[in-house]
């Protein structure tokens, strides 16, 4: 397969149906223990809400799409590395609301804009990765650098 459909459409489908399946369980135990800790006061609970989700939300999707198009899983998988942060976010409010867990869904906050904006920045995010992922990949088949000859 060549370099470009490699990047493209994406060789490796395991390793991509793995990369953006283990960032979704990350970002919902990040959440969801957020959300379980944040009512018994414990001191993880502010770390979690202040540092960690949001790193996961807003910066992660990035360095992980990057990684994503180096290992050639293709450009799909990697935009879908910036969706998963709106999935379980909306998905988390969702059964929240359904379920009854204080200080989860509610009417507060319009559960669609948010979801949106989550998903905007993720994309975006996700997208500026990719395209740094593929012009690494695209640089180490130049410099003959972790390319294997098998494709051809």
């Amino acid at each position: 397969m060549a370099t470009s459909e490699a990047l493209l459409v994406g060789r490796e489908r395991d390793l991509a149906v793995k990369l953006v399946g283990g960032f979704a369980a990350l970002v919902a135990l990040a959440m969801v223990a957020a959300v379980v800790a944040d009512p018994v006061d414990a001191p993880v609970a502010s770390v979690l809400t202040e540092r960690v989700v949001p790193l996961l939300v807003f910066y992660a999707p990035a360095p992980v799409a990057a990684l994503g198009a180096y290992a050639r899983c293709g450009g799909p998988a990697c935009l879908a590395v910036g969706i998963v942060p709106a999935v379980v976010f909306a998905v988390l409010v969702a059964v929240g609301t359904l379920v009854g867990v204080p200080n989860v869904g509610g009417g507060d906050a319009l559960l669609g804009s948010l979801t949106v904006g989550f998903a905007l920045v993720g994309v975006s995010g996700a997208f500026l990765g990719y395209c740094v992922g593929v012009a690494a990949a695209m640089a180490a088949d130049l410099l003959g650098i972790g390319s294997d000859d098998s494709e051809a």
